[in-house]
């Protein structure tokens, strides 16, 4: 069962809440990214997520709903079935005007592979998916200083057709600098003119 439509964040004037949903592999960085984002320990780490779990915040003047769902295993580990239930559901906690997607994808690794499994789950959600998805990087220090886009370019032709899948939405950030906060609220922006012109 796919989802054919998904509804765009309209501010928060009008009352609503931003639902975040993070997607990825296993040991992605999805739980410490929720964190990162509400800007406090709300999700188990050192664990893997079996089922989807969703935690409230205000960010910035925004109200989040941000929802960790199980990670997918690149070598059939686990149940890909219950994974992509669980991404279903993910749809069903996060506030039904307002969902935007977070693939969360470590900087340090990507492979063919990956790009399949992405395109594999997320196609669960339907072709709409991807004009609300952006490609989050994670543990962004591994790129020491090195220029995201030339590292992109590098990594070659998988990552860079999510990439346009995505329209080319991205950020990067380094889950192990939390304190530096100047990172989810440039994320948030990004978030925000996504709504605006998907909506």
């Amino acid at each position: 069962m796919a989802v054919s439509t998904v509804t765009a964040y309209v501010g928060p004037e009008c009352g609503s809440v931003m639902g975040l949903l993070l997607l990825g592999r296993r040991s992605a960085g999805k739980s410490s990214v929720g964190d990162l984002i509400l800007g406090r320990s709300e999700f188990e780490h050192g664990k893997t997520t079996t089922r989807c779990v969703r935690r409230f915040g205000w960010v910035d003047g925004v109200r989040l709903a941000v929802v960790d769902t199980p990670g997918w295993s690149l070598f059939g580990l686990t149940n890909g079935q219950q994974v992509k239930q669980e991404i279903l559901r993910s749809v069903m906690l996060a506030p039904s005007g307002c969902q935007l997607f977070l693939l969360v994808i470590p900087v340090d690794s990507f492979s063919k592979r990956d790009g399949r499994a992405i395109e594999k789950y997320l196609s669960v959600l339907g072709e709409a998916v991807w004009s609300h998805a952006l490609v989050l990087f994670t543990w962004g220090d591994e790129l020491r200083g090195n220029d995201i886009e030339k590292h992109i370019e590098k990594t070659g032709e998988p990552l860079q057709k999510i990439l346009r899948k995505c329209g080319h939405r991205y950020h990067v950030v380094n889950n192990k600098c939390p304190e530096d906060y100047t990172q989810v609220t440039e994320l948030l922006n990004i978030l925000k003119r996504m709504s605006a012109s998907t909506g």
